[in-house]
């Protein structure tokens, strides 16, 4: 199989880390390698612990070579920050009669022409539509007869810290990055269809130390934005109600957990253990209620959000759950009923990707098969140019992970 070309990703969680490999073939990618391991050195999100997190990698990369025969070297590596920033830029040059390619870039440079504080760093920056003459909107004015060219490019901006630390773990693992994504974005490409952007929806990642929500429409993403809490407020919610180590909390709500409350008529009684190690039975309509009421809180400052960024009414698709807090039973009707909109559970799009059913119907690999699909749209100029990128097109680089 020498000289075909392999893309690699990894998903790095604060419940797991989650690592793809695929064969590309044009546009379309066929997963050939997998595995998941516990993750360590990250919390709410964050990474904490270098060390920690690379020797989890190395272990990963280790097993996944050893299982699959690939050497791993060039991997797609996904972040997520509690302190990102969504800014959009404007751009408008003069153009003489026709818009030529360096119109475009000059437009664009106009648009991404942002400062931002010295501790934040543009991570994405993600084209929209231009306008020609203040009045006529298009995709591509290239050759196209104009006075005025005007353009608009959404920026997202990260901690420089957190892109440093996630460098850092590969590059102590003796891996390279093709691409850092922020895991809103890498997760859109998998689970999201365009008539559900095209009507504008809301991505709603339930991870177990984080809750990240994005917004979408026809020209890709409005806003995003991530909050410290996830599955791990559910567990220890469930811990302090009923006075029980974390574990068996985690285990009560994997096993009995509801996120809507149940009728008293479907009460039942739960044996469990508390500190003491001594046997005891809780009401499964007292553990519904402890689950509902925290996702509510969860949900609450969602909602806030959106209102206070005018983006509650513009989800006439509704909401696309994924994440490993989505997988409790009823959260779509406790979601549905919450925020009046159509809701329903991601799953993932398989027009450009194919392989292991196990794989492509599990919700642990939903951020690697993200990052995996990434590159597509890049190879399309659809949506993201890096800021590290010397050109404003930027280097689109293609992941040859390795050969068999």
């Amino acid at each position: 199989m020498a000289g075909n070309h392999f893309v690699a990703s990894i998903d790095i969680g604060t419940e797991k880390i989650s690592l793809l490999v695929a064969e590309k073939d044009d546009d379309n990618l066929r997963i050939i390698g997998h595995n998941v391991c516990p993750s360590k050195g990250v919390r709410r999100g964050s990474i904490f612990s270098i060390d920690s997190l690379s020797k989890q990698i190395n272990k990963l990369i280790e097993q996944t070579q050893e299982n699959f025969g690939v050497d791993l070297v060039l991997f797609r590596v996904n972040i997520s920050d509690t302190h990102l920033t969504c800014i959009d830029g404007k751009g408008k040059v003069p153009v003489n009669e026709f818009v030529r390619k360096e119109d475009l870039d000059s437009v664009l440079e106009s648009a991404m022409a942002i400062s931002t504080p010295t501790n934040k760093e543009k991570l994405h920056i993600i084209k929209k539509k231009f306008t020609i003459n203040e009045s006529v909107v298009v995709d591509n004015p290239m050759d196209m007869e104009a006075q005025v060219l005007e353009s608009k490019v959404h920026i997202v901006t990260v901690s420089s810290s957190s892109v440093r630390n996630v460098e850092s773990c590969l590059k102590q693992s003796n891996l390279e990055v093709d691409k850092i994504v922020l895991n809103s974005i890498a997760k859109s490409q998998a689970v999201l269809t365009q008539e559900e952007k095209n009507g504008g929806v809301c991505l709603l990642d339930i991870g177990a130390g984080v809750t990240s929500y994005s917004v979408f429409q026809e020209e890709g993403i409005v806003h995003s934005g991530v909050i410290a809490m996830g599955g791990d407020e559910v567990t220890q919610e469930i811990a302090y109600a009923f006075d029980t180590s974390l574990e068996e909390a985690k285990r009560l709500k994997e096993n009995y957990g509801v996120s809507k409350s149940i009728s008293q008529s479907d009460d039942q009684f739960i044996d469990f253990t508390q500190g003491t190690k001594e046997e005891r039975q809780l009401s499964s309509l007292d553990l519904s209620e402890v689950i509902e009421q925290t996702y509510l809180v969860i949900f609450q400052v969602i909602k806030n959000e959106l209102k206070h960024h005018n983006l509650d009414t513009i989800i006439k698709s509704g909401f696309v759950l994924c994440g490993g807090g989505s997988e409790i039973k009823s959260i779509e009707e406790l979601v549905r009923g919450y925020f009046s909109k159509r809701v329903k559970i991601g799953k993932i799009q398989r027009s450009r990707i194919s392989g292991l059913e196990t794989i492509l119907t599990d919700y642990k690999y939903t951020g690697s098969i993200g990052l995996l699909l990434h590159e597509g749209d890049l190879n399309k100029a659809k949506f993201i140019v890096s800021n590290k990128d010397k050109s404003v097109m930027g280097k689109l680089k293609k992941a040859i992970v390795g050969n068999f």
